[in-house]
């Protein structure tokens, strides 16, 4: 037996969730991941680190959110056969169609990319496929209502967070979100990242947590800026599948005890179209104590 080490490095991103850890075993009919069988090994919480106890033998370790979006949302690592011990570490950064998922540091090959491209495109037609579900959902219930220039306004309200947008929205779930709403044309999905995530963290402004969550995520062709007094930034996603490209329109809040990220996505083609409506929302966030 051997010892392998993984450090969970703290991030602001995926921040409440807990990564579960798997080791490769063709004997396990616990779980497949990838097609390849697994058993689990335990748990990582944000900015934790542990060490487990594996077997001697080559074999793969994954890190996934769950086990309903282990397609998608996972990493792995290809551990050599061998007795020394190992040491691992990476975090969760910033992408929201693989779930913001879990990434080894120093972890560079050919079917690593592959399987992160993957993730990546499989998760995307996910959230996507989930804006058309609540839009076919909300067909059925109230037909004909589904333009937001004729839509009555609504103000729907979830841990800790409100915001006025319109019938047309429903509550769903987005992996990793606090929170999160969708229509037939726009997803609104809003991260809440508590200050006791690090030291300091509360004395951050706004444009400093944004820039944060820029560089923390590679997201370096965006930049942060004034949007009709609010702090935010804006960027592309192409669906490589369907060549359908999303624009996201992000804004950073500072409430008594965390910062939120509250993002909309749209159909570029519709950005224009929403534009005015999405600042008009983005501005009617508010916090409860």
């Amino acid at each position: 037996m051997r010892n392998l080490t993984i450090k969970r490095e703290k991030s602001f991103v995926g921040s409440l969730a807990k990564m579960k850890i798997y080791i490769e075993d063709p004997t396990s009919n616990e779980i497949r991941i990838n097609d390849t069988p697994c058993r689990k090994v335990g748990d990582l919480k944000n900015g934790e680190e542990k060490t487990f106890q594996i077997g001697e033998q080559e074999a793969k370790v994954f890190v996934i959110a769950d086990k309903l979006s282990k397609d998608y949302c996972n990493e792995y690592y290809q551990l050599p056969e061998g007795q020394d011990d190992i040491i691992l570490s990476g975090k969760n950064k910033f992408n929201p169609a693989n779930g913001n998922a879990f990434r080894f540091d120093n972890n560079e090959s050919v079917g690593i990319a592959t399987n992160r491209k993957h993730g990546t495109r499989k998760g995307l037609l996910i959230l996507i496929a989930t804006v058309a579900v609540g839009a076919v959902v909300g067909y059925s219930i109230a037909a004909g209502l589904f333009s937001n220039k004729t839509t009555d306004v609504k103000t729907f309200s979830s841990k800790g967070m409100a915001i006025t947008l319109t019938e047309e929205f429903k509550k769903t779930d987005v992996e990793d979100y606090t929170v999160a709403y969708n229509s037939k044309n726009v997803v609104v999905f809003a991260l809440k990242e508590e200050f006791a995530l690090a030291d300091g963290f509360q004395n951050y402004t706004l444009e400093q947590y944004g820039n944060l969550v820029l560089q923390n995520n590679n997201l370096s062709s965006s930049k942060i800026k004034n949007i009709e007094g609010l702090t935010g930034f804006e960027y592309e996603s192409t669906n490589p599948n369907t060549k359908n490209t999303y624009k996201y329109f992000s804004f950073v809040y500072k409430s008594k005890d965390a910062f939120w990220l509250v993002q909309f996505a749209t159909l570029s083609e519709n950005a224009d179209e929403y534009d005015s409506e999405i600042i008009e929302w983005a501005k009617s966030v508010e916090f409860s104590n």
